[in-house]
């Protein structure tokens, strides 16, 4: 699996503490390493500017922008920086004092809104370097007049945030009387630290804004281990090995090549379980069978293929089948309306792994089937009605289900613009890769079917949302702008 670690504010604080003292690194050392990489990472960004600013604040971020306004000068680049107030660490008045004997006077707020009312239109690239990560106070009236200013100017074309976009806290999301205003940045370059704080960071509807790491030699791999830092983690998009793994080998056999049983469509709701399971057969599985509360699921499925299982039933009639102890993935939920009733409590034998999606997410207060490989699939709203909590932002949801998840003894995925899988043993993962062509009728119950097509084949629960939410990117690829579930999934096929 591959990914990277996050680490929160407090985390990146002990790593710069860690930096400073155990491996002795100066902290001006630090900023212009961070400077550097940030100016290198943009070089083509800065040749389009006929001007460039950097407003900076008075902590370690507006000494890093401290730092490029230094570089990008001697590389001879336009560029003035204005302050919000002198800087007061360390290593910022060093930076500061540098940019005044080379560029000259550092402009304060007044000197930038005169410069401002005077700059043409798209003229002008801007660096926010305010605040950091580890601003959580209020922000004060100048500083809400002037990022309001900054976001509705037509003199920016382009804002780039150091670290975060400055006012950004994803803990006051939806919260009625916050105010929520935050520099609307077009890029953010996190420094040292992939950061958990910025994760989501949206101001248009399911747009996330791109965010671009830069090493500065923090001692991530030496310290990753240590008590103090969590076990977050950003998914790197794997394609082409989840493609790969779905392939069937020549020595496989119809169980080998994976099995799995289908549980889910009422009376009028039969095609979701249908998709469910029609994603799993015609991706590789080697055998399933459906069982669903319709009596008319046997005709459903007939007409659509005669080679195929099914049987109308209640939940209880799965565990008596003989199917039931050769099988080793149940996927339940897609097409019901209601938890089933006879699943509170339930055991699941330690050799399969269960699925619960759609109407089999619990409602708050209903007892879990026990067991040790269990995944459950909500959205939003089911999270909500899950957990009897309501969620705003991913940090929001992470906070309800890293308790929730070990006290359950079960792996949660929230299906979201931005995916976050909190596991038992307190380990989460998001997935940060927001796909239009998904937001259709039909595609969770694809996503449940895809889910069970690897972990048929023993992925862990954990490699297998990885690998199930890497190859459904591949639909990003369609023309069609507003493809049907199972379009995606004829797409999807065609690549195995």
């Amino acid at each position: 699996m591959k990914h990277q670690p996050l680490f929160t504010n407090k985390e990146s604080k002990s790593l710069d503490s860690l930096t400073t003292k155990e491996l002795e690194f100066k902290e001006e050392t630090l900023m212009g390493m961070a400077a550097l990489s940030v100016f290198h990472a943009n070089e083509d960004l800065w040749k389009t500017a006929e001007s460039i600013w950097i407003l900076c604040g008075t902590g370690g971020n507006g000494g890093d922008g401290y730092a490029l306004a230094h570089i990008l000068y001697q590389e001879g680049f336009p560029v003035r920086c204005f302050s919000t107030a002198p800087n007061k660490s360390e290593a910022g008045k060093f930076y500061e004092a540098l940019v005044s004997k080379t560029l000259g006077a550092i402009g304060n707020i007044d000197d930038f809104y005169n410069e401002w009312e005077e700059a043409k239109e798209d003229s002008v690239l801007l660096v926010d370097a305010l605040l950091g990560t580890g601003f959580q106070g209020k922000l004060s009236e100048e500083l809400v007049e002037l990022i309001e200013t900054i976001n509705d100017s037509e003199v920016f074309f382009y804002r780039l945030s150091l670290d975060t976009a400055s006012g950004w806290n994803p803990n006051s999301l939806g919260i009625p009387g916050e105010t929520n205003v935050f520099v609307y940045a077009d890029s953010i370059e996190e420094l040292g630290t992939r950061k958990w704080e910025n994760v989501g960071f949206i101001y248009e509807k399911d747009s996330i804004i791109p965010r671009y790491y830069e090493s500065i030699g923090f001692p991530i791999k030496t310290h990753l281990n240590k008590a103090i830092f969590s076990n977050r983690y950003y998914l790197e998009p794997n394609p082409e090995s989840a493609v790969q793994a779905l392939k069937r080998k020549n020595k496989d056999h119809k169980y080998s090549a994976g099995s799995a049983i289908f549980y889910g469509g009422e009376t009028g709701m039969e095609g979701a379980i249908l998709l469910s399971e029609n994603a799993f057969s015609r991706l590789g599985g080697g055998i399933s069978k459906i069982f669903s509360p319709s009596p008319q699921i046997s005709s459903f499925v007939l007409k659509e293929d005669l080679s195929k299982m099914t049987k109308s039933s209640s939940f209880p009639d799965i565990t008596s089948d003989p199917f039931f102890i050769k099988t080793k993935t149940l996927v339940v939920g897609p097409g019901l309306t209601k938890f089933p009733k006879d699943l509170e409590g339930w055991t699941l034998p330690d050799d399969k792994k269960l699925i619960l999606d759609a109407g089999a997410i619990p409602s708050f207060g209903t007892k879990l089937p026990q067991g040790n490989q269990i995944l459950l699939t909500p959205h939003v709203g089911e999270l909500n009605r899950m957990t009897g909590k309501t969620h705003n932002s991913v940090q929001a949801a992470y906070d309800t289900l890293i308790e929730y998840c070990p006290q359950n003894n079960v792996y949660v995925l929230l299906k979201s613009f931005v995916s976050l899988l909190v596991c038992p043993d307190g380990s989460s993962y998001i997935w940060e890769s927001p796909n239009p062509k998904l937001a259709t009728m039909g595609t969770g119950d694809l996503l449940s079917g895809i889910l069970a097509r690897y972990l048929s084949l023993d992925f862990y629960i954990p490699d297998s949302v990885h690998l199930a939410l890497s190859f459904l990117d591949h639909s990003k690829q369609l023309e069609e702008p507003y493809p049907s579930a199972h379009q995606i999934l004829k797409s999807l096929v065609e690549l195995v």
